[in-house]
């Protein structure tokens, strides 16, 4: 009965999203539905959903799959928008121990919590399912961006434990991409500040981070599936966050949905670039005012 119900829906799911969003598989290039990519999803492991912050498209594609997620298998959600030292606070609202004004005043939601990732959390806890609050606390990338990375080695006990155990800032294709997306060496940026590289350790801090958390969610339900929520970035082309959770878990399957935008989003083809994106490529029209990450 429950099957029948949720393909019902999910029918009338891709009827919705047909003027709202483009969804391609990289391995063969074709347009699918959100039928065939709920199915597939149920292939893979871990699942990383990349977003941009303020599409509202995307956030509405991300609470619709969840029940479809949903089988043998229990579900972990796992969240770049909340830091470690609310993890406690996560629990304690998703398992009914206090209410909804002590979890929002002690959680530091972003923003846009309301509207786009309360139903999220407000589905793990109907649902009981685990949520892990996955990103290092701002304050510790910010410090590290501003000052370096020499605080950390004062760091001690539970305060450490905030931050990734394994540091890392590698010189691979992330780098580049990051150093690109700041304007590059000759930037104003860089010229301001000598160098960016303390900020792309801090975008490392953070990668690292939610990595070893998902890894220790997963290490302690290994039977369970996780999805992990996070801004394009961070997942694109299989890089940052998802690159250091195929080194510690290389046999799990993993799956990255990466958002792109395009003018002509409904016909554009693959770019090379795209081919590398991720399992599946979510195209979408491109922003009528502002950039959005």
């Amino acid at each position: 009965m429950r099957f029948t119900v949720l393909l019902i829906a999910l029918c009338a799911l891709g009827i919705a999203w047909a003027n709202d969003v483009r969804i391609v598989q990289v391995k063969n290039g074709k347009t699918v539905t959100m039928q065939d990519l709920a199915k597939d999803l149920g292939k893979y492991d871990i699942i990383f959903f990349g977003e941009f912050h303020d599409n509202q498209a995307l956030h509405r594609m991300q609470r619709e799959l969840l029940p479809f997620l949903e089988g043998k298998r229990e579900l972990i959600l796992s969240f770049e928008m909340f830091e470690r030292d609310v993890q406690e606070v996560l629990t304690d609202y998703v398992e009914g121990r206090i209410s909804e004004e002590e979890f929002i005043q002690n959680s530091r939601p972003w923003p846009n919590y309301d509207t786009d990732y309360r139903p999220l959390v407000d589905y793990a806890k109907e649902r009981k399912l685990n949520a892990v609050a996955a990103n290092v606390p701002r304050v510790y990338a910010g410090k590290l961006a501003r000052q370096g990375a020499d605080f950390i080695d004062e760091l001690e006990g539970e305060e450490r434990a905030l931050l990734a155990a394994r540091l890392t800032a590698p010189e691979d294709d992330y780098r580049k991409a990051f150093f690109s997306l700041m304007g590059g060496e000759s930037s104003p940026m860089h010229a301001m500040n000598n160098s960016m590289q303390p900020l792309y350790q801090a975008q490392c801090l953070k990668d690292d981070t939610m990595a070893e958390s998902i890894v220790l969610a997963l290490k302690a339900k290994p039977n369970a599936r996780l999805i992990h929520y996070n801004g394009a970035f961070h997942s694109h082309a299989f890089l940052g966050t998802v690159s250091r959770v195929k080194e510690a878990l290389p046999k799990q399957k993993i799956a990255v949905i990466s958002p792109v935008y395009s003018a002509d989003w409904k016909t554009v083809q693959l770019s090379s670039e795209d081919k590398q994106a991720g399992t599946y490529i979510i195209y979408l029209p491109e922003p009528k005012a502002g950039g959005e990450e």
